[in-house]
């Protein structure tokens, strides 16, 4: 029933429309056959853009019968007189219908461009989710390799040092050497098990900051003593501008995120070469840095270095870790209202530098 509705509707409509073009001709005495037609043919080719080719073949039928009636003598009789009026009214019948073809044919056309471009966009998304899901699956394996060998090398340093023990070490020495290597090794393993969950909160949006007035020097000091196994020996030049003011922070989440950048500059710089740290006001904040003697940095690098998980083209196998600490240090300074960015030249080290806001400091 509503489909007849709608035939009846769009009839009565296209009748209309022919009707006012006629009824307008009429009251203004514009009744140039050539004129008149094509008005007409306007209407048609507007039907056949707004619907379909039947209704453009209806509305072709009904201009013709008004421009018959109405224009072509005599006017007011369906008969033609005029020979030459016949060929007009044909032409112009056909013209009406191949027109309304035409835009049907072009209308076809667009939507069967759009669908393709649709499809297109969809098969495209659908192979950038395949994309996704494959990097996804790749870099879990890589993840868990790397984790596997992170956990495995101190853990088979702990099984050889606590079997040596329940041997029985022949000297005191040795018993002191194997409890220095078992105390370093848990200590590798819970920086580890820190550094995955910081990742984890950082990822979830967890991360609670616990900020007090925090003295600079202070900090440096504290992250220097939990690190000196850390250093192997390294000379570590500190350089603190006296009367710095103190910080705004959570003292532990900043020694951690120091103690990364030390940790980084270790992996990446020649055993033996010294490390800076240094730490200097600016108007709102104090800047602290690490400075290392390694290979540097390329350009393109500066900025990934703070992506989770990823490793500079300069590190090699022998430098342990899982590409999270600088992640973590960023997210860190992130979460105080600081910068953490890097400088470097290629052959001549690489600087980590990030500012703090001073205590009381909105």
């Amino acid at each position: 029933m509503a489909s007849y509705l709608t035939v009846a509707a769009r009839a009565a409509i296209i009748c209309l429309a022919v009707g006012l073009v006629t009824g307008l001709h009429l009251s203004i005495a514009l009744t140039n056959h050539t004129t008149v037609a094509l008005n007409l043919l306007l209407v048609v080719l507007a039907v056949a853009t707004v619907w379909r080719l039947p209704e453009a073949i209806v509305a072709s039928l009904v201009a013709a019968a008004c421009f018959n009636y109405f224009f072509l003598p005599p006017v007011g009789k369906w008969t033609i007189a005029d020979p030459e009026n016949w060929i007009a009214l044909f032409t112009f019948l056909v013209v009406s219908i191949v027109a309304s073809q035409l835009s049907e044919r072009a209308r076809r056309q667009a939507r069967e461009a759009l669908e393709h471009q649709k499809e297109t966009a969809r098969l495209a998304e659908l192979a950038q989710r395949a994309e996704l899901v494959r990097q996804s699956e790749e870099f879990k394996s890589t993840l868990l390799d790397a984790l596997a060998h992170e956990l495995k090398t101190p853990l088979t340093s702990l099984k050889a040092s606590v079997s040596a023990l329940r041997a029985g070490a022949s000297q005191p020495s040795s018993q002191g050497e194997l409890q220095a290597i078992i105390e370093e090794e848990t200590d590798r393993l819970t920086r580890l098990v820190s550094e995955i969950l910081h990742m984890a909160r950082i990822e979830a949006g967890k991360v609670r900051l616990n900020r007090s007035p925090c003295p600079a020097g202070e900090l440096v000091s504290k992250t220097l003593e939990d690190s000196r196994r850390l250093m192997n020996g390294r000379t570590v030049e500190v350089r603190i501008a006296p009367s710095l003011p103190p910080v705004s922070a959570d003292a532990d989440l900043v020694e951690t995120a120091l103690h990364n950048l030390l940790d980084n500059a270790v992996k990446y710089s020649a055993p033996g070469t010294p490390i800076e740290i240094r730490a200097e006001a600016t108007d709102a904040e104090v800047r602290f840095s690490v400075l290392d003697r390694g290979p540097g940095l390329a350009e393109g690098e500066l900025s990934r270095v703070f992506e989770p998980y990823y490793r500079a083209r300069t590190a090699d196998d022998s430098a342990a870790g899982l590409g999270m600490g600088l992640a973590i240090a960023r997210e860190i300074v992130v979460a105080h209202g600081g910068r953490i960015w890097a400088e470097s030249t290629a052959g001549n080290g690489t600087s980590f530098s990030f500012t703090l806001p001073r205590a009381g400091q909105p």
